[in-house]
């Protein structure tokens, strides 16, 4: 029989010396009378290797294997099939491809075994092969044989594949299959053929909550806006959510950062019962903290009955993006300190927050620890590193961290370039951007806003503009207002405040604050009232509630010793309770 698996196809024989020795042993307690009935000794060994297969004890089933070969016991297609199973679920496919070679019968429980080995241990392709093979054979598929070939498409890129496999489940009358169904209708949202899938959904005339949890995983992951819309339609039509369509529509919501929705989910949780269950758990605080609820994310977080590195990580992660990174630095050492090991995405955090709090050596011990655990690692903790050393002034670590990585990302370029910018090391800024091209690494919108950066700090105009301009000629990236804004900075930085007003007046789109507010800046710094009053009022007119226009307006009027209007603004600000922000210094 050929299979078009050849790498699978090796001679195998059970060991035979450990194997004859472990078989005496493992298989004294079952062996029974030789003069028993031999169909209670079948139903004993095939109880013993299914616990093989439920335990992955391989070496009790090549023992068991062996005892079948010395004795001549392995005679039915029973035994066969139950050693062919224990094989798979044990992960030996070699093994268990001879043996299905070597049987002199096989039937549709045989192929369904190999077929059910094969994608469980991550082989799709050969699976679908033998699923193939099976039908060529002549042997009419079951259920099994079906959902497992059905799993098998739902990890590979070819859907065409699966609906045929669909159409052979209607031609055989499993239709009305609820398990069937959610197989195909996992391999389309697997696939990103959503719509399919939700024509397939409306269509089945049985779902049960796989049905519905494979389709709000489906728009977790393609269609966020519709997550909440049809966990309602669930509850409207009296669907139990369990615990992985809590977590699902959880995580969704924090993504959406839906609050008021979130609690609504949250309340149900708390009747549920389900909310120990640790995705659950994690969900929870995930979306209190997406939310930048701190308070609630922090109780979901505590109140946990066991947490796992992702909880801590998310916790951590929390801090950080609601301004704390000193207490997500505390949250990483606390888990350490209960026996939970990092992961890269704790290391990650950890190091932005050591960059957020420009505090090196703590930055040191986490580089430290990224070394230790080697591989695991991946380029966004590297790229975090670069970030710190950038932030703390060490540019010569960053570029050794920076020249050690195995494959230098956009990401890992583009911190590079605005560490230098940031350190005032304009030239070497720019010049590895021109080894970027060089090396034909594709810049995106962030790579030209620090290149843009760069120049303003240089003052190097002529290259500014050439970068610019170079965004939509070559790189296929239309200017947005950030870019615009830094343009502005560094005509404005250069004195070329007409310039600067010109280039605004003549954008594509309409000009956000941003751009004003550097304009406005600009005049700040050279002494031109009139264009900053222009620049103001436009400000104003589109956010009359920032504080920085009104700041950087009165800083302009203080600079020509105009108090009157300088009091004025300060007056208009408290009529309209604008609050400036309060500084604040690492000294």
């Amino acid at each position: 029989m050929r299979y078009g698996i050849l790498r699978w196809t090796r001679t195998w024989r059970p060991r035979s010396t450990s194997a004859l020795r472990n078989a005496h042993l493992h298989t004294s307690s079952i062996n029974g009378s030789k003069t028993g009935d031999m169909e209670s000794e079948e139903e004993r060994y095939a109880l013993q290797l299914q616990r093989c297969g439920q335990n992955s004890r391989v070496d009790l089933g090549q023992a068991i294997h062996a005892k079948f070969i010395k004795e001549s016991l392995l005679s039915t297609l029973f035994l066969r099939n139950h050693l062919l199973n224990a094989y798979c679920k044990c992960g030996q496919l070699g093994a268990g491809l001879q043996l299905l070679d070597e049987m002199p019968e096989r039937n549709v429980v045989s192929w369904s075994a190999m077929i059910a080995g094969f994608v469980q241990s991550g082989y799709p392709a050969e699976a679908v092969s033998l699923f193939q093979q099976l039908q060529r054979d002549g042997v009419r598929p079951n259920e099994y044989s079906i959902v497992s070939a059905l799993n098998a498409c739902s990890l590979l890129d070819n859907v065409s594949i699966a609906n045929q496999i669909y159409a052979q489940l209607i031609r055989f009358g499993f239709e009305s299959n609820v398990f069937l169904i959610n197989a195909f209708l996992t391999a389309l949202v697997r696939r990103e053929r959503l719509e399919e899938a939700e024509q397939l959904f409306e269509e089945c005339e049985i779902r049960d909550i796989v049905s519905w949890n494979a389709m709000i995983a489906g728009y977790l992951q393609f269609s966020y806006s519709k997550v909440w819309s049809f966990w309602c339609r669930m509850n409207r039509e009296g669907v139990p959510p369990d615990k992985f369509t809590f977590s699902t529509v959880l995580t969704g919501l924090a993504a959406l950062t839906e609050l008021k929705c979130g609690l609504q989910v949250h309340a149900q949780l708390v009747k549920s019962g389900h909310g120990e269950d640790i995705c659950v758990g994690n969900s929870l605080a995930d979306m209190y903290l997406k939310n930048q609820n701190l308070t609630e994310g922090s109780k979901a977080f505590h109140e946990m009955p066991s947490k796992d590195v992702v909880s801590w990580t998310q916790m951590a992660s929390g801090y950080l993006q609601c301004g704390q990174p000193a207490k997500a630095l505390h949250a990483v050492a606390e888990m350490r300190s209960v026996g939970i090991w990092p992961n890269k995405f704790t290391i990650a955090t950890a190091i932005n927050a050591c960059a957020n709090l420009a505090s090196l050596e703590e930055g040191k011990k986490n580089h430290g620890l990224r070394i230790k655990l080697g591989d695991s690692m991946d380029a966004c903790v590297d790229n975090a590193i670069i970030d710190l050393y950038a932030k703390c002034g060490f540019m010569d670590s960053a570029l050794g961290v920076f020249r050690g990585m195995n494959e230098n990302s956009v990401v890992s370029w583009t911190t590079m370039i605005m560490g230098y910018a940031q350190n005032g090391l304009v030239r070497e800024a720019l010049e590895i951007f021109e080894e970027m091209r060089i090396k034909n690494i594709k810049p995106n919108d962030i790579t030209f806003i620090c290149v843009l950066y760069a120049c303003s700090e240089g003052g190097f105009v002529e290259e500014g503009w050439e970068y610019f301009s170079s965004m939509a000629r070559d790189h296929g990236i239309t200017p947005g207002e950030d870019h615009y804004a830094c343009m502005v900075n560094l005509l404005g930085r250069t004195g070329r405040i007409k310039e600067a007003e010109t280039l605004i007046k003549n954008m594509p789109f309409k000009p956000g604050v941003l751009v004003w507010q550097t304009l406005l800046g600009a005049c700040n710094s050279h002494g031109d009232i009139e264009t900053g009053k222009r620049a103001a009022k436009q400000a104003l007119a589109l956010d009359k509630e920032d504080p920085s226009t009104y700041i950087l307006l009165s800083n302009m009027f203080a600079e020509s010793s105009n108090w009157d209007r300088v009091g004025t603004l300060r007056q208009l600000m408290k009529n309209r309770e604008v609050k400036k922000m309060p500084g604040c210094s690492w000294i």
